[in-house]
């Protein structure tokens, strides 16, 4: 984190966004802003950077290359796993999302279907964002704790 001031402070957000080029398709600039704390890991890297160094009332476009962003894509995150160890595994078919509890956090991700056979699937643990270049428009409302 670049400015690490900030370090813990709630930043209430408003952004728009997604793969540089394409339409973006994490819209948050209305309604109610996202709380994001700062140095938390709660958004890539090189966004908590840009937020790090931003002021309320300001506003950013901010292009994040992958290794800033969700990384390069892993060829070790994609695994193929017999139909009847997943949730509902039998109905799931190529480009399905579904969430899985990642064992060591107890989190749940998003994983993809990237292949489907008859009795397995092959999924892709990668950020949909992985080996992608994002571009957001931010715009901090206000910082909580300064």
């Amino acid at each position: 984190m670049k400015n690490n001031s900030q370090f813990g402070k709630c930043a209430l957000v408003h952004w728009k966004g997604g793969v540089q080029g394409e339409e973006p398709i994490d819209d948050r600039s209305q309604g109610e802003p996202v709380r994001i704390i700062l140095g938390a890991g709660q958004v890539c890297p090189g966004i908590e950077d840009a937020l790090s160094e931003m002021k309320p009332g300001e506003e950013r476009v901010v292009v994040v290359p992958p290794e800033q962003a969700y990384g390069r894509h892993d060829p070790d995150g994609v695994q193929v796993y017999p139909r009847t160890m997943l949730p509902s595994g039998y109905e799931l078919n190529v480009g399905d999302v579904f969430a899985w509890t990642n064992p060591a956090s107890g989190q749940q991700i998003p994983v993809r279907v990237i292949e489907a056979q008859e009795d397995s699937v092959k999924v892709d643990f990668n950020h949909p964002f992985a080996d992608k270049t994002i571009e957001y428009w931010l715009r901090i409302e206000s910082i909580v704790g300064e």
